[in-house]
């Protein structure tokens, strides 16, 4: 399932020269500086596809994920203390 299309867009980009007065007109001067159009090719999202993109730009649960960090963290000391003890027992019935 294709999400959009590769196709030829127009930006807009520096230049040091005075552009010609219809390069002005689709790239108008902003703070002194001329721009002049020029043809690029640029992946473009179908409209269909928004609301995926919209959702996983949404804002960072930072709650949500300080969970996750926290039952990830204490899972690992916990199976590091399980690992010792299992380790105690195999030291202990390897010694008698």
């Amino acid at each position: 399932m294709s999400i959009g299309s590769s196709q030829q867009v127009l930006v807009c980009v520096p230049v040091s020269t005075t552009p010609s007065g219809v390069q002005q007109q689709i790239c108008p001067r902003i703070g002194g500086q001329y721009y002049k159009p020029q043809p690029t090719q640029a992946y473009l999202l179908n409209p269909d596809s928004q609301q995926q993109f919209d959702a996983a730009m949404g804002p960072f649960d930072y709650g949500y994920a300080s969970a996750i960090w926290a039952l990830a963290f204490s899972m690992i000391v916990g199976l590091y203390f399980f690992s010792h003890g299992i380790g105690l027992v195999l030291g202990m019935i390897r010694r008698s």
